[in-house]
């Protein structure tokens, strides 16, 4: 835990410095110069607002409803709260600007769509630096990966497509620099395992102390 903060705040400082720069601006280059087919966008648009915060909001409040995975839900819930803070505050403080390249979809999309951005704090549009859709992701993954493992291993590893998939759309879209991503990486999983170990992800969902009286009275 220590180790990840010390490598998020020296990875910030060195993106705050423009040092990424000739790593990141040719990946984007790249994604701009793919653009076009109507197939490719519609299948990156579709993926990147799965990493929503609308999205991953309405997924934390079912799995919250479904008493096996509400201890999970409650965590997720209060982890994107927290993620939501975090990277509000910290893109104005790295101060990185967005991609200089626009993405233009080659398809009609509906009229009130639009790819959502990654803040909704006016202080913090028009910043890149950390994703915080790679956040959410990434606490996707690691919070209800680790209740997917305990089923299967090989689906608990697979949940972290995820994140990737998650990833390759926003830069495809214009949204965030490659360094971008990792630094959501690197909040994501600091924020998800500091609320997973504050609130025992490992332990399983305890009723109230009146429901268990309730129960001793009927049997």
């Amino acid at each position: 835990m220590p180790c990840s903060s010390v490598r998020s705040s020296s990875l910030a400082s060195i993106v705050a410095s423009g040092a990424t720069s000739a790593i990141d601006d040719p990946v984007n280059s790249y994604a701009n110069a793919i653009q076009g087919n109507a197939g490719l966008d519609a299948a990156m648009i579709t993926i990147t607002t799965m990493g929503d915060l609308a999205t991953l909001f309405v997924f934390a409040i079912i799995i919250t409803i479904i008493r096996r995975t509400r201890k999970a839900g409650m965590i997720f819930l209060i982890t994107m709260v927290a993620l939501a803070i975090a990277v509000m505050y910290l893109k104005p403080f790295v101060g990185r600007s967005a991609p200089p390249y626009e993405f233009t979809p080659a398809l009609q999309l509906p009229e009130n769509f639009g790819i959502e951005g990654d803040s909704f704090a006016p202080f913090a549009l028009g910043y890149s630096y950390p994703s915080g859709h790679m956040a959410r992701a990434t606490a996707l993954a690691f919070i209800v990966g680790y209740l997917v493992y305990q089923k299967s291993r090989h689906a608990g590893y697979a949940i972290w497509a995820f994140p990737v998939m998650i990833g390759i759309t926003r830069v495809y879209v214009q949204q965030h620099f490659p360094t971008d991503l990792v630094g959501g990486f690197l909040v994501g999983i600091i924020v998800s395992v500091a609320m997973s170990n504050a609130m025992k992800l490992w332990q399983p969902f305890q009723l109230s102390r009146f429901k268990g009286k309730e129960d001793e009275k009927t049997a």
